[in-house]
């Protein structure tokens, strides 16, 4: 994806941009990390300094704030990473969130940091140590931040599930939020840039094409090209600002606080999903654990079911003591079988809890 940007400051930005029609958001960031020593293999497209080692970008040459080939994710998981990120120290607020996007984005949060970050500190270490007092010192404003953030977000997709907010949409919450000023958010736009879409990225698409062509292309297909607009910002505030007022104009795109770990996300597919899908403890998600613990609690409750799984075990572990035993194997089957067909009627309506309950207590 390439556009027109101003070829000599735009290496010191931050870039982001959206795509609401495929929900990607993009983004190009300096990372003056690398301008610490770091080695460049062109021919092989590898760098010696870990970035970003499992997420996807657009096609090309990955080279460091290149605005041509820019990081694209989720959109909207920026600000769902800051949401979630782990501010208590420097090394786990790299770890959740930094790592991602680098600290140049602190640099107009505070009018003090504003040259701060546009220095070539020659090594990883005199980075890591320049970026580590920054960071300390900017701690309570980033926390200030975030829990702003969390509580805009509440109320926006009303977290609280309050029926007085319930027919409203994200958007006419977002506009109330601000009009009425529940918090600070409405002063965090002042460090955004907005560089209009002029369609110059569409000039590559239709290079070739007359203009009758493309004009009967968009007449006949009813087709409204979509433009998108750039932003550029090394405000985290503003940044966020700028994302969330994007998402609150996009409907059925909610942001949603998962019932297990409390992390805030964006469903993939229903509304209406409660867990995230975040890798957890053995690589299982809290959508995978979710649906497992709703299984047991649904066990816990339906005592037919729960009596069954215990019948079931006990004839399985019978049949595995006999193996030689075929008649035993054989009942085992025949049990298996009538014992779905019966839990089966129960989900349908056609027997009751009760009676299954009885019918397995009495073959067992």
């Amino acid at each position: 994806m390439s556009m027109e940007l101003p070829k000599v400051t735009f290496f010191q930005d931050f870039y982001f941009w959206f795509d609401t029609e495929t929900k990607k958001e993009y983004y190009a960031t300096p990372l003056y990390f690398y301008k610490a020593d770091y080695h460049l293999d062109t021919e092989n497209k590898l760098r010696d300094v870990y970035y970003k080692e499992k997420e996807k970008t657009d096609n090309g040459l990955k080279h460091p704030a290149s605005i041509y080939f820019p990081f694209y994710e989720k959109f909207g998981l920026l600000l769902l990473r800051f949401l979630n990120a782990d501010l208590s120290n420097y090394e786990v607020a790299y770890k959740t969130f930094f790592y991602a996007y680098g600290f140049e984005i602190l640099r107009d949060l505070d009018e003090n940091y504003k040259f701060e970050l546009l220095n070539n500190y020659g090594s990883n270490e005199n980075y890591l140590k320049a970026t580590n007092k920054i960071f300390e010192d900017l701690q309570e404003n980033l926390i200030d931040l975030q829990e702003e953030l969390i509580n805009a977000v509440t109320y926006i997709y009303n977290l609280n599930n309050d029926s007085n907010l319930e027919k409203y949409t994200y958007s006419e919450r977002f506009a109330v939020y601000l009009i009425k000023r529940k918090g600070k958010l409405y002063s965090y736009y002042k460090n955004d840039l907005i560089m209009r879409d002029s369609y110059s990225r569409k000039y590559d698409e239709f290079l070739n094409n007359s203009e009758y062509d493309i004009l009967e292309s968009l007449h006949s297909e009813n087709v409204l090209l979509s433009m998108s607009d750039t932003h550029k910002s090394n405000d985290l505030s503003s940044i966020c600002y700028a994302i969330l007022e994007e998402l609150s104009k996009t409907p059925n795109y909610p942001i949603k606080k998962c019932q297990n770990c409390g992390m805030y996300f964006i469903p993939n597919s229903k509304v209406d999903e409660i867990y995230c899908d975040y890798p957890k403890e053995k690589s299982k998600s809290c959508r995978d654990l979710g649906a497992f613990q709703s299984y047991t609690e649904r066990l816990k409750q339906n005592k037919a079911m729960g009596e069954y799984r215990r019948t079931y075990q006990q004839k399985f572990m019978q049949v595995k003591k006999n193996k030689d035993n075929k008649e035993l194997s054989k009942n085992f089957e025949n049990w298996k079988k009538q014992a779905k067909e019966k839990i089966n009627q129960m989900k349908k309506g056609k027997l009751t809890e009760n009676e299954v309950y009885e019918w397995i207590l009495k073959n067992k």
